[in-house]
């Protein structure tokens, strides 16, 4: 990463948009202190994450990557209580509310039903809600998601982000879909190769010439009727590199 500067508002959803290898999911590990910046600093609530315990900064912000595994044979809800871990001492077991915490995430995540089966033997759009109930279990003030929808069916797409967006936390999500960014996030942020190209509301980021730099693709962008809608993204094929059929 090289120049980026990112202050999201309190409760805000931030989206980052950009194609693969632009940057998205190392910014989110630099923001969740996986990653040490080589330059700048990543501060939450004005004090350098490097100065805050792995414990405290887990108590307030939550990550949720791509790519999460368990090699031990936990049930979901197993999965879900370790969003508990950090707030409570070593060895000490769940407490009430640490319970209702988990069942409530179950819930608003909609595997209630799966709570005692084998994590293993979810599907994968099943799984990555589990790590998502997981990151609300953890009751973060500050979530950040790498490409959450992945895997996930179109329903099942706009159940999450709604959730998300009515969460009251602060949100840092990366996505892939240009609709579902401008539907669900407040403000936008768009990487390419590594940096800040361009930052702003959905309707002042998502433009025809913006994505065809960015993406390299064409598209038609439909504006908002009104203050209360978002753009819409169409995009169109490219132009047909076949010869013609001789007649």
């Amino acid at each position: 990463m090289d120049g980026v500067t990112l202050a999201p508002r309190p409760g805000a959803v931030v989206g980052l948009l950009g194609p693969n290898g632009s940057g998205k999911s190392t910014l989110l590990r630099l923001l969740a202190g996986v990653l040490a910046p080589a330059s700048g600093v990543v501060t939450l609530d004005g004090e350098p994450l490097r100065d805050l315990g792995r414990r405290a900064v887990a108590r307030r912000l939550a990550l949720v990557e791509q790519q999460a595994d368990t090699q031990v044979d936990l049930t979901v809800r197993d999965v879900v209580r370790l969003g508990r871990v950090p707030h409570r001492r070593a060895w000490v077991p769940s407490t009430a509310d640490d319970e209702r915490v988990v069942t409530e995430a179950l819930a608003r995540t909609g595997l209630s039903d799966r709570a005692d089966q084998p994590w293993h033997t979810l599907s994968g759009g099943e799984r990555q809600r589990s790590h998502i109930a997981r990151a609300l279990a953890q009751s973060p003030r500050e979530l950040l998601l790498d490409e959450p929808t992945n895997h996930l069916d179109i329903h099942h797409q706009l159940d999450l982000l709604t959730l998300v967006a009515t969460l009251p936390v602060t949100t840092v999500i990366a996505l892939h879909d240009l609709n579902l960014a401008a539907m669900f996030c407040d403000e936008i942020l768009v990487l390419k190769e590594g940096r800040a190209h361009a930052h702003g509301t959905p309707a002042q980021v998502i433009t025809e010439p913006l994505i065809a730099e960015v993406y390299g693709v064409r598209a038609r962008v439909t504006p908002p009727a009104t203050p209360l809608d978002h753009p819409t993204v169409t995009f169109l094929r490219p132009s047909d590199p076949r010869p013609a059929l001789p007649g």
